[in-house]
């Protein structure tokens, strides 16, 4: 295997990939027209004008170079020097949170700490996005479960999820499809080539490997619904009523091969006709046999019948009179009365030996059956085979006696369209033929044709180039003024495919790439056309539900005693609801605030009877929640059950979940030390848990980052641990009331979200820009991306931040489709 990756310029070295660059067109995308660059003073001056008065106002008494609370001295930010990245952004995280300055010293107004906000946001951001922001460079990336899984599925027709038994996949900036933590373990390269050789045998076969009926029945295994007698050489005589049957099981549709021995036991009858007919006694065709010719003598028929897939008994009548036979028409009403009980009595006695009777009366039975012969079907339909069968084997070697002849020139047609597919690009001629050396090599060694591009397709499915998404710059290539290189075509269309389908691209895409003719405009439209697809059902299983957490709930416990409905079944519809909301807000190309506004949701009836709602459809449906005080996703049950422990509510999670998922502020790490609230000093032991999270605030250094989560938290108390709507627990009234960090109160989630709505769609916004593009390019996003986040927001804002307007700006974005020029590694 080694041997053959290295001849199509890959090579496994001790676990690290080595990747030859594809080849690209040379037609290259537009490229963007940089940005002037402003003066370091300028920038300076506007700090100084807007933002450090008000951080000297409320900052500098605690965090100078005398006194540093919490080892922050904030001196350098008089003149913006020796300040890393790193600083400036926790200081802003930590007062666009809220958590300071502490509710006990002079605290900023709403509109001051904005100000602020924006003026340190300017701060760090401003001086990238005036200079030349790059594109940035995406690790080399292994296609992760989901991705594999996806991919063997749309190349092949099949769903046969053999990543399922892969390792899990590491998680980095939020998602599994990083670049920089998708390693390649021992394991997983045993996996890896296990699940190759699973799917090349699954999703095509050997023809000769098909089932086919071979049925054989002598004539002491021959059931005779009569009175029949047994002759010298087992010959089975029958008298003017009784009839012969076989019962059989066809493996597909198609035309079956009867052949029959028998005859008449005198000469002067003639030839007697054969009705054959199925259990209902119509009939499906008749021969001739005539006198058996004695002995151990037959005469034979053959005839061929249309059987469906399944079980079937077909009766054998031999017709002594002259009656008219009619083919679909004719039917024999003695079949029909066959006695269940009698058929079970005469199969049980079949091959006991019997003693022959050399005194038979031809005349009281003129007929003999000697044996029955079944075969088929004569072709195997279409369906038999995999889906993609004679996709992947366009063409089958010729053979003579056991020798096949051209196999490299024929697995050379078969195989180069076949990988241009699986290797999502084109592929020259050195590339396929030792793929089709290799069918040849097991040719040779006595594997048929087909078992032959198997074992050809298994070692395609462990080539780094299908296991790998590679955007490496092709020979020579030169970046633009801003040090970027645009992705090639076939990089492009990977890229777009792997985003929202999280899978490879289809043929309409290669060929556009094929074409070059991947521009802004065809982009855009395949973005429209590729969300309409069932495939992009993955940006909900895949994308939404790393976002929002949802994978997590598969792992979550519940009280039982305290919440006995609470089963796989209630976590998978849970889950379902949140994909399912996700997905009509994108296909319908909805205001992001309707994540927190809906007064809709999805249930089945598991969902709809947690919930207390009036349902009697049979799968998942669309329900109005108008009559509820359910509003959108913080009324999810998959939410409120992951934010919550497994005996009771979490305001501290809900709260912390709100502001990372929603508000796209990251909560600050609990300081070392501080105890867990159930290890801290209790309120009592009739204390609600509100009473209990005000005790724990009391502690300094718990205060500032909990009075802002608690509040959030609060306001979803009104529902359980497992997302029932409640309005007391344990004989009290529930308190949901909480107030948002800028200091505006709300009671209960209905009103949280509400007030969400109306002012932080711009924080979603951001956030799920932020997210998305992370998701589509594989890294973690720097401060040069924001210049891109700021101008998505930008070109959606005025259309409402709808869904899809964000992921087709994702799409279009420098970031998307360039990447920065790596100079060093060029040169290497």
């Amino acid at each position: 295997m080694v041997v053959l990756l290295s001849g199509l310029g890959f090579r496994w070295d001790a676990g690290l990939v080595v990747v030859a660059a594809p080849p690209v067109d040379a037609k290259q995308t537009t490229e963007p027209t940089p940005p002037s660059e402003p003066a370091a003073a300028d920038a300076l001056a506007n700090w100084q004008a807007t933002g450090l008065p008000l951080m000297q106002a409320y900052c500098v008494d605690c965090h100078n170079e005398d006194v540093q609370e919490g080892g922050l001295d904030l001196s350098p930010f008089e003149t913006l020097s020796d300040l890393t990245t790193a600083e400036v952004k926790r200081v802003l995280e930590m007062v666009r949170f809220g958590a300071m300055p502490p509710e006990d010293y002079d605290t900023p107004e709403i509109e001051e700490r904005k100000s602020l906000v924006a003026s340190l946001e300017a701060t760090m951001y401003s001086s990238t996005c005036d200079l030349t922001p790059r594109a940035g460079k995406v690790t080399v990336r292994r296609l992760n479960r989901s991705e594999y899984n996806n991919t063997i599925r749309d190349l092949f027709g099949l769903d046969l999820r053999p990543a399922d038994r892969f390792p899990s996949d590491e998680v980095g900036a939020g998602f599994d499809n990083n670049g920089d933590v998708l390693s390649l373990s021992p394991m997983l390269i045993e996996k890896l080539i296990e699940a190759a050789e699973f799917v090349s045998q699954n999703v095509m076969i050997d023809p000769a490997e098909l089932p086919e009926l071979r049925l054989e029945l002598p004539g002491d295994q021959l059931p005779i619904y009569g009175d029949p007698k047994i002759g010298s050489f087992n010959g089975r005589f029958v008298d003017r009523d009784s009839f012969a049957w076989i019962d059989l099981d066809a493996p597909f549709d198609g035309q079956y091969r009867i052949d029959v021995r028998g005859g008449t036991t005198s000469k002067s009858h003639g030839p007697v006709k054969v009705a054959i007919c199925d259990q209902q006694g119509k009939l499906l065709a008749s021969d001739e046999l005539d006198y058996f010719g004695g002995g151990g003598g037959s005469d034979s028929m053959q005839e061929t019948i249309e059987l469906t897939q399944g079980k079937h008994r077909l009766i054998f009548v031999p017709v002594l009179d002259d009656r008219e036979l009619v083919v679909g028409e004719t039917k024999f009403e003695s079949v029909t009365a066959m006695d269940p009980e009698r058929v079970k009595s005469i199969l049980a006695k079949r091959g006991k030996p019997i003693s022959p009777d050399r005194n038979i009366d031809p005349e009281s039975y003129p007929f003999m059956f000697r044996s029955f012969r079944l075969s088929g079907p004569r072709e195997h339909p279409r369906d038999a085979y995999p889906p993609k069968q004679f996709q992947i084997v366009r063409h089958v070697a010729a053979k003579k006696r056991d020798r096949y002849s051209d196999v490299v020139k024929t697995s050379m047609k078969n195989l180069q369209p076949l990988m241009e597919q699986v290797f999502r690009g084109p592929v020259t001629e050195d590339e396929v033929r030792p793929y089709a050396q290799l069918v040849e090599q097991s040719v040779k060694e006595g594997a048929s044709f087909h078992r032959g591009t198997q074992i050809a397709l298994s070692a395609i499915l462990v080539s780094p180039r299908f296991l790998f998404r590679v955007e490496t710059p092709p020979p020579n290539s030169q970046p633009n003024s801003f040090g970027d290189i645009p992705l090639s075509p076939h990089q492009l269309a990977t890229r777009l495919s792997y985003f929202l389908w999280s899978s490879s691209p289809d043929q309409t895409l290669l060929d556009q790439a094929d074409r070059n003719e991947l521009d802004l405009e065809r982009l855009k439209s395949h973005v429209g056309r590729m969300l309409a697809d069932q495939k992009a059902d993955a940006l909900a299983t895949d994308f939404a539900a790393q976002w929002l957490g949802l994978r997590n709930l598969a792992e979550h416990e519940a009280d039982s005693k305290r919440f006995p409905t609470f089963d796989q079944d209630l976590k998978s519809s849970m889950v379902r609801e949140t994909e399912s909301l996700f997905l009509h807000i994108l296909r319908n190309n909805l205001p992001i605030s309707e994540f927190l506004t809906a007064d809709y949701t999805f249930v089945n009836e598991t969902l709809a009877e947690h919930y207390g709602l009036t349902f009697s459809g049979e799968r998942f449906e669309k329900v109005s929640l108008s009559d509820t005080p359910r509003r959108g996703l913080l009324s999810h049950g998959s939410v409120l059950t992951l934010t919550s422990t497994p005996n009771r509510t979490s305001p501290v999670l809900r709260g912390k979940w709100i502001l990372e998922n929603v508000l796209g502020t990251k909560a600050p790490d609990p300081p070392a030390g501080v105890p867990e609230l159930d290890d801290a000093q209790a309120a009592g032991d009739n204390a609600t848990l509100r009473e209990q999270l005000e005790l724990h605030r009391q502690s300094p250094s718990c205060a500032s980052c909990h009075r802002v989560m608690d509040q959030l938290g609060f306001g979803l108390d009104d529902y359980d641990a497992i997302g029932q709507y409640r309005t007391e627990e344990g004989g009290k009234p529930i308190d949901a009331s909480g107030a948002l960090p800028d200091g505006r109160s709300f009671s209960g989630g209905a009103q949280l979200s509400g007030m969400l709505a109306e002012t932080e769609v711009e924080g979603l916004a951001r956030t799920l820009a932020e997210r998305l593009l992370t998701f589509a390019i594989g890294r973690e996003l720097t401060p040069d991306d924001r210049c891109t986040i700021d101008e998505i927001l930008e070109h959606t804002r005025g259309n409402q931040f709808r869904l899809a307007d964000l992921v087709t700006e994702v799409v279009t974005s420098r970031q998307f489709r360039f990447q920065t020029f790596d100079a060093d590694a060029a040169s290497r």
